[in-house]
């Protein structure tokens, strides 16, 4: 049996408290591995490998489906008690999220949930991963133009700058890690020079000159989509409407996953 989470999505805490900073989220069937409890929250190790807190109700305990698991590429989608859109609602999904499916009854997915409630969720709610490239990453991320910023966040309900471009990635089929500074770390270098930048490249950034706070996906000619207040595009470049002199203050290096 294994800990896995039973809600859209659930937030994880430094400490167990709800007055605590959130450090990430963790999505609807996202495995966890359990450390301790001081209810009512339990300390869990992420698929990811982040450590903190979770609210013990936002929680299953349930075995593994060993059936076909399909990737939501749909930006938000229901989840229905009966294949019918005008039967209850029992949960939301964002874009990422995986789940395990039962059968396929026309239009229609029925799928199971940690809690082992059945439900059915719409067949467009899937579709094959785009190829892994600078137009497609670009592509992904301007689904979610107009997202609101939410510190901690890594679902299509509202990103930080770092979840934006992991769940981008993910949508890709590829998996990196959690944080700016993470990101930072495995991607490749480019240039110092934020003009050298692709489109699909990454623009890195530090407040304190040091620790990475920031990243930005490149869209060529120093334009650049992030996730700050919402998720929307900005410029590097000084005689453009929507230039942000602190991040090109702020700019530390140009890098790629490409």
């Amino acid at each position: 049996m294994f800990y896995f989470a039973n809600v859209t999505f659930a937030n994880i805490y430094r400490k167990p408290t709800f007055h605590s900073e959130v450090d990430t989220q963790v999505l609807l069937w996202e495995k966890l591995e359990f450390l301790e409890k001081i209810s009512p929250f339990l300390r869990i190790r992420t698929e990811d490998q982040y450590e903190g807190w979770i609210e013990e109700h936002q929680v299953a305990v349930s075995s593994e489906p060993k059936t076909e698991w399909h990737l939501v590429s749909s930006l938000t989608e229901n989840l229905y008690t009966q294949p019918d859109v005008n039967s209850q609602v029992i949960r939301k999904v964002g874009a990422g999220t995986r789940l395990p499916v039962l059968e396929k009854r026309g239009e229609w997915y029925k799928v199971i949930l940690p809690d082992e409630q059945q439900a059915y969720i719409a067949a467009s709610a899937f579709s094959n991963l785009p190829a892994l490239n600078r137009k497609n990453l670009i592509s992904v991320a301007e689904r979610f133009l107009g997202v609101p910023y939410i510190w901690g966040g890594k679902t299509a309900f509202g990103f930080d700058c770092s979840g934006l471009l992991q769940l981008a990635y993910k949508l890709l089929g590829k998996e990196i890690r959690r944080d700016a500074w993470m990101q930072f770390e495995d991607s490749k270098p480019v240039s110092k020079n934020p003009a050298d930048a692709q489109p699909g490249d990454l623009y890195f950034f530090s407040e304190d000159g040091q620790k990475i706070t920031h990243v930005a996906i490149a869209l060529g000619n120093k334009k650049f989509i992030h996730a700050r207040g919402m998720v929307q595009i900005n410029s590097l470049d000084e005689s453009e409407p929507d230039f942000m002199a602190d991040l090109l203050k702020n700019f530390v290096e140009v890098r790629t996953f490409f």
